[in-house]
């Protein structure tokens, strides 16, 4: 379905009226929390002094090291922290599977390296922190062969979802210098733009983009116009569609840190803070005050030594009394009950941001705790940002894996799939920073070490009970807990025919072993084959019995029992 220029304006109404009861809580956070994200008017000049409203800055530390600890914990470009394996794990053990998933990894790493990904994660990461929706750009740039994120500010963006509660439409009203425009579209700007272009360039033009679902895509075709997403630019001033195409991946990334089911828009730990930041805000603005009143306090002084006074800096109180001495005035302030109560107030404020998860080696410094009771306070913290995890991949990174496979596919940089993956399959991501192998083992490995001792005690007792157990599958299964890339883990089938070769080079050894005795056996006993045989000896007793006729012969003994001639 094509809409018009208007019927995009009206929706675009729409949706301003759906996010505009969310903006003056926005606003506080930006304000109080956030305060290099404060401008949401669009008239006002980039660069401009923000108003200060901020007397303390705890809430600001929190956001950065909550910010920090995210993506240095999960996202590191530092660490190989992308890992990649089959939902269905039988396809996992094929032949050339794992190391095929391994290669797109080190791909996408390498592309994610190249591109401005890490320093705009950073910038996505505190949008969502502080204001609970977080919205980026994941751009194709065809001249220069690479992926571009782009980070966008909340104030633009308008959103919906899906009947399963996903993004599938952004409205992004936004300002753009003439010139911009003129280097991203050319002559497809109308003649009124292109007029503004040449006389003003480097004003604004007011411009739309809108990426929604396409109700008549055509499944398998790469035209712009048949693919799942529709993408339109609009020159808002002039009424103008500039340009259109399509998307076959959302190349939006919204990512909501927490939200109901009624609400559109997510909320985050500033906003959840609010409440006890504006406090803290208010007693700081007073204990400051407090603090300076103790040091310059207001002073009274004798009203017949006004004009003769010397004091400064501040306010004096003139009253009549003759035998009055200049003096100041206690006003009863008491600091340290003031300075206890911020205290209990930024603890409150350090716990809605999670600050102790980053903080652990700093909290265990002076204990004497073992390795093992480390990790297992690692992971328990862990499992705390489990909910916050979960959102962050489901948002953000598996349709950010999808939109580079298909832009890097199409670019003829990825290798084919092996044999085995012909036929299709779901992948599946999984996280390998520090935070998520924290939580990984302690979830996945936790089974693996309980169970070891009770295998190991129950097979003393009776060693046929290891029957119960999957050796192999265990192994596999503790070294992917432990984060062991894929390349150290065999294939089942080389696997099994290694231990077919080990086989049979064992029976070749033994096969050797039994012939080298019995040449040494026939080597020992050679210079008695001429020697007459000792009576009573088998040898004898054979002699004795060829010499009979066949008939009267005796049934065999020994190695020659029931042989008959």
């Amino acid at each position: 379905m094509t809409y018009t220029v208007d019927e995009y304006l009206r929706q675009l109404g729409m949706l301003k009226q759906v996010r505009q009861p969310y903006e003056p809580l926005w606003q506080d956070v930006t304000d109080y929390v956030l305060p290099r994200r404060s401008w949401w008017n669009r008239e006002v000049t980039p660069g401009q002094k923000p108003e200060t409203k901020m007397y303390d800055t705890t809430v600001l530390n929190c956001v950065q090291l909550l910010v920090d600890g995210i993506q240095g914990n999960l996202l590191s470009a530092n660490l190989p922290w992308l890992h990649l394996v089959m939902e269905d794990r039988r396809l996992q053990n094929l032949p050339g599977v794992a190391q095929y998933l391994e290669q797109l990894q080190q791909i996408f790493l390498a592309e994610y390296a190249r591109t401005n990904f890490y320093p705009a994660l950073n910038e996505f990461i505190t949008d969502a922190v502080a204001l609970g929706t977080a919205v980026m750009f994941l751009e194709d740039n065809v001249i220069e062969q690479r992926i571009r994120f782009l980070p966008r500010h909340l104030k633009e963006c308008y959103i919906a979802e899906d009947a399963g509660g996903r993004v599938h439409t952004v409205y992004r009203d936004f300002p753009m210098e003439n010139q911009q425009a003129w280097e991203a579209w050319g002559k497809e700007l109308c003649p009124q733009r292109l007029e503004q272009v040449k006389q003003n360039p480097y004003a604004n033009a007011h411009i739309l983009h809108v990426v929604r679902p396409r109700n008549d895509a055509v499944s398998g075709r790469w035209d712009p116009e048949d693919r799942r997403y529709a993408e339109t630019y609009i020159d808002v001033d002039f009424k103008d569609t500039i340009e259109e195409g399509g998307y076959e991946h959302f190349p939006y990334l919204v990512w909501r840190w927490r939200k109901l089911t009624d609400e559109r828009y997510g909320r985050g730990p500033g906003g959840d803070s609010i409440a006890e930041v504006l406090r803290l805000n208010q007693m700081a603005k007073s204990m400051l005050q407090s603090a300076q009143l103790a040091n310059e306090p207001p002073l009274n002084v004798p009203e017949k030594l006004k004009g003769q006074e010397r004091i400064v800096p501040r306010g004096y109180n003139y009253y009549s009394d003759p035998h009055a001495v200049i003096t100041p005035i206690n006003l009863g302030g008491n600091y340290p009950i003031g300075k206890d109560q911020e205290d209990q107030v930024r603890e409150q404020i350090r716990d809605i941001f999670r600050t102790k998860i980053f903080l652990l080696m700093e909290q265990l410094e002076g204990n004497n705790y073992t390795a093992t009771e480390i990790r297992e306070r690692m992971g328990e913290k862990a499992t705390v940002l489990d909910p916050t995890i979960a959102r962050l991949s489901c948002d953000v990174l598996v349709p950010m894996v999808d939109r580079t496979h298909e832009i890097l596919e199409r670019n003829g940089v990825l290798p084919p799939p092996p044999a085995a993956l012909r036929g299709g399959g779901r992948v599946h991501i999984e996280f390998q920073g520090p935070l998520a192998q924290a939580q990984e083992r302690y979830q996945r490995s936790q089974g693996i070490t309980a169970a070891l001792p009770v295998i190991d005690a129950v097979m003393k007792l009776n060693p046929d009970s290891g029957d119960n157990v999957d050796f192999d599958e265990l192994m596999r299964e503790g070294m992917e807990a432990a984060g062991a890339p894929q390349k150290t883990i065999r294939d089942m089938a080389l696997v099994q025919k290694l231990r077919q070769l080990q086989s049979q080079a064992m029976a070749l050894q033994q096969q050797r072993q039994e012939t080298m005795q019995a040449e040494q056996m026939i080597a020992a006993n050679a210079n008695k084959l001429n020697e007459p045989a000792q009576p009573g000896s088998m040898l004898a007793g054979m002699a004795k019995n060829m010499a009979r006729r066949p008939a009267e012969r005796a049934p065999g003994r020994g190695v020659l029992a029931g042989e008959r001639t």
